[in-house]
């Protein structure tokens, strides 16, 4: 149950960086879009490798 929850967490941390991602795009502020992308790809990319 535990797991469900630290997952809850990570979808809700992923959904406002998202949302501040396309904000970030909407306002043509396209190199910081890019480096919250590339965060997005490190964050993932470690916690692939953790499991």
């Amino acid at each position: 149950m535990e797991d469900m929850s630290v997952f809850k967490s990570y979808l809700r941390r992923l959904l406002q960086d998202l949302k501040d991602l396309k904000e970030a795009i909407k306002n043509g502020e396209y190199e910081k879009a890019e480096q919250m992308a590339d965060r997005l790809i490190d964050d993932t990319q470690k916690g692939i490798e953790d499991n």
